[in-house]
């Protein structure tokens, strides 16, 4: 028996693969888009009329592909970021950022470590600050490292410090350290500036004996007049390597 023209049929042809849309999954390269057109054919009632209507699909991709990319087109706008600031992201409600800062020669307040003022001018290499902020709580934590050359990637390698109250890990001990600001941003910044103002004690040392056995931070005294030579030698220093950035900031 022939079919009547109006019986619903469904057909699937071929359509080149440049066409339409097209969605790059990622890092493996797998196309999600069935490289498909389908068409197929229904009827519509309206009232005493009967429609033959034909559908067809150009092309199928998953939800999540879709909305990738939508996000790539969207761009993304961050907030006003703290001076020096090389990396951020944030998630959820804490936020994390990456503070550089250049070699230079600074004055800093280290008791207990032979001199009675505990007042000295040391030289320091890139200093990379890592600090994460909580929404309405401030700082939540914060790290410290070295660097002999810039930060170019997350994956480059952090070095452990010879900072007062620091541990080998970068781990600070603040205090009573004052934070001012209401933004993020201006609470980082704060805490920066407050860490370099702030008076260190002997009471958390291990960053600074670790690297004892290298002549010329052996002792602040001489630390302090290799700077006053050399205000960059700390960059051929051999510091102790601790992990890469990747590994810290907290995504």
């Amino acid at each position: 028996m022939a079919k009547s023209e109006l019986t619903p049929s469904q057909r699937t042809s071929k359509i080149p693969a440049c066409a339409g849309m097209i969605i790059d999954s990622g890092s493996h390269g797998r196309r999600k888009e069935e490289n498909m057109a389908s068409e197929k054919k229904y009827f519509r009632i309206e009232g005493e009329a009967v429609h033959l209507v034909t559908e067809r699909i150009e092309r199928t991709v998953t939800l999540s592909d879709l909305m990738g990319e939508v996000a790539k087109e969207g761009g993304i706008t961050t907030p006003i970021l703290p001076l020096g600031c090389r990396f951020f992201s944030a998630k959820g409600a804490n936020a994390t950022f990456v503070i550089e800062q250049a070699p230079c020669t600074r004055p800093v307040t280290w008791l207990n470590m032979g001199r009675d003022n505990g007042k000295w001018k040391l030289a320091f290499p890139f200093v990379v600050f890592v600090i994460t902020t909580q929404s309405g709580n401030g700082i939540a934590g914060s790290r410290v490292f070295y660097r002999t050359a810039p930060l170019g990637s997350v994956d480059n390698l952090l070095l452990s410090t010879n900072l007062g109250n620091t541990n080998l890990n970068g781990q600070m001990c603040t205090g009573s350290m004052r934070i001012a600001g209401t933004t993020p941003a201006q609470k980082v910044e704060s805490f920066v500036a407050e860490f370099w103002h702030s008076a260190w004690n002997t009471d958390i040392n291990e960053s600074f004996n670790a690297h004892q056995h290298i002549q010329e931070v052996s002792s602040l005294a001489r630390w302090e007049e290799k700077s006053a030579k050399n205000p960059f030698f700390p960059l051929s220093i051999k510091w102790r390597e601790y992990g890469k950035l990747i590994d810290i900031i907290e995504l």
